[in-house]
């Protein structure tokens, strides 16, 4: 019988090949795999909550992947791991913009930033959280903050060339390239 870590494995897997449904197909397993084998609150359903909740957002349907992010955001502060919750954190305030509803993400990226400040951040995680500010800005019209958070999103993408072209085997570093037309479309709206 196919276990939740292998199913998550392979809803990973589809998702990287562009298997969107499949991967969809794969999460739902692993959630009621996770309900089912006695694992309520455990790493294994938080793992498959969130993963749920990727593959929906990836299907374009973040109204359904926000109640699976939110339950695994919950379970995250259970265990209290700071760390994994600020990063679910993260997901979920992506949700509520793809949603348009930026004024409600505003306080979720608070606390996920709150977190992270508290803790020992990997430089691509904390890039990432700054993006996601950076978008949060953009999508509430405030353009100061935006240019801002861009802007710092770049230095900190910039900083991870080695990781993207050594680790990911990227020729460009996609963090950069998203900052600097992120930012020269806001730059040339302001003129």
């Amino acid at each position: 019988m196919v276990g939740v870590r292998e199913l998550l494995e392979q809803a990973a897997a589809a998702r990287r090949a562009g298997r969107l449904s499949e991967a969809f197909d794969l999460a739902s397993q692993a959630v009621t795999l996770s309900r089912t084998g006695g694992q309520e609150g455990g790493a294994d359903l938080r793992q498959a909550l969130t993963r749920l909740a990727q593959a929906l957002r990836d299907l374009g349907r973040p109204a359904e992947a926000r109640l699976p992010q939110e339950e695994a955001v919950a379970l995250f502060r259970d265990a209290g791991d700071g760390l994994s919750t600020a990063g679910a954190l993260r997901h979920l305030g992506g949700i509520l913009d793809d949603m348009a509803a930026h004024a409600d993400a505003v306080p979720v990226y608070a606390e996920m930033m709150t977190l992270y400040q508290a803790a020992e951040v990997a430089p691509l995680e904390m890039a990432n959280a700054v993006r996601a500010l950076a978008c949060n800005a953009e999508g509430r019209g405030d353009q100061r903050e935006a240019v801002a958070r861009w802007r710092e999103a770049l230095n900190r993408y910039a900083a991870l060339d080695a990781v993207f072209h050594g680790d990911f085997g990227l020729a460009d570093n996609p963090g950069v390239k998203e900052a600097r037309t992120r930012l020269a479309r806001l730059q040339a709206g302001a003129v």
